[in-house]
């Protein structure tokens, strides 16, 4: 089983991300920002991460780069509403795998993931 933690303080996002790998060999993990996460990550080791960019009380952008430090080897997806170039080449140049647009499609989503993770997942 792949394990998966989705960082996103949208509830809707956590549970659309979850539905969308429901029937895949990926158990997902879901924390609303940088504390929750941080709890998962004290009891569970992750395959792949996914972190939302902008959240209330969280910022991704730290998150991803503490991800990248603490976990160098396992890819981190990052998440945002809407993306530009400065955001796109920021986070990439900080490690992300990617950065994806919400709503992703689930067909894009598994694809992603499957690259990251050099295997499949269906």
């Amino acid at each position: 089983m792949i394990k998966l933690l989705i960082i996103d303080d949208d509830i809707h996002i956590r549970k659309i991300v979850r539905i969308q790998l429901g029937k895949t060999s990926i158990e997902v993990t879901a924390a609303s920002g940088r504390i929750e996460a941080e709890a998962h990550l004290k009891k569970t080791s992750f395959d792949i991460f996914i972190c939302d960019i902008k959240m209330k009380d969280s910022n991704g952008m730290e998150i991803l780069k503490n991800l990248k430090t603490d976990y160098p080897d396992t890819p981190v997806i990052m998440l945002t509403g809407f993306i530009d170039k400065k955001y796109y080449d920021a986070v990439m140049e900080l490690g992300a795998y990617d950065c994806l647009t919400k709503p992703v499609k689930k067909e894009r989503l598994i694809k992603i993931i499957e690259e990251a993770l050099g295997k499949k997942v269906t």
